[in-house]
């Protein structure tokens, strides 16, 4: 009988890893040699590693605040700002109206939004007009420059007294806030905390019976609203 073929072995590795594998375990011998032969300095490490620990948060005995009591403390600490920004405007808007003997036409008032400052309407506009008189630019401007700086934003309303038409009142006291917002505007004032509200002769502040009540009623109202009321959605923006 014939003999049955040997079947042919698989081909082994490239005869080159061979000499790549000798390269390898030679390099390895020698840097262990070498960590052998160095002198390490135990203090010095030590001394790393604690730096380290630090500058990466590590802490012993770290305490934890509930998430509840951050939201309260960071809740405080904004009203506590807004409270303080609201005492320092307040006050030097006070002291404007002192120092230009303006009490009986501009007043300060404070809401559930803010702070509001009440002009007549004698004071910025001739009867009937809703161009800005040269006098007003003075008064917008004080007003302007305390509050510029601030985080208030601002809606100017119109109102009117319930004299005339009462269409004319709403378009009469919605041109006046227009009026004044554009003053701020070319002011520099950012457009972005701005808006406008005409509400003619349906938000009066005293009944509308006497001269003196009207006049009180014809009014342009710069209401500074703080940043929480606005982002709330319960105001204009």
């Amino acid at each position: 009988m014939a003999k049955k073929k040997c079947p042919e072995c698989p081909k082994g590795a490239p005869k080159w890893m061979t000499t790549f594998s000798d390269m390898t375990t030679l390099l390895l011998t020698f840097f262990v040699l070498l960590l052998s032969m160095a002198n390490f300095d135990k203090v010095k490490i030590e001394q790393s590693f604690g730096i380290l620990a630090g500058s990466s948060g590590i802490m012993n005995n770290p305490s934890v605040t509930p998430l509840s009591q951050m939201n309260i403390v960071s809740k405080r600490s904004i009203k506590d700002t807004v409270s303080k920004t609201e005492e320092q405007v307040e006050s030097q808007i006070k002291s404007m109206m002192q120092a230009q003997n303006m009490d009986s036409m501009v007043s300060v008032v404070k809401t559930d939004k803010g702070l509001s400052v009440r002009i007549l309407d004698s004071a910025l506009f001739k009867p009937g007009s809703s161009e800005l008189m040269p006098q007003a630019g003075p008064i917008l401007d004080k007003i302007i420059n305390i509050v510029k700086d601030s985080s208030y934003y601002i809606n100017i309303e119109g109102h009117t007294d319930d004299t005339g038409s009462p269409d004319l009142n709403w378009r009469l006291s919605s041109d006046r806030a227009l009026s004044v917002i554009s003053y701020f505007v070319k002011a520099n004032f950012n457009p972005v905390r701005l808006s406008a509200s005409g509400y003619g002769q349906y938000h009066p502040i005293l009944p509308n019976i006497t001269e003196q009540n009207r006049s009180m009623n014809r009014r342009v109202e710069i209401n500074m609203v703080t940043p929480e009321f606005a982002e709330s959605g319960k105001s204009s923006f």
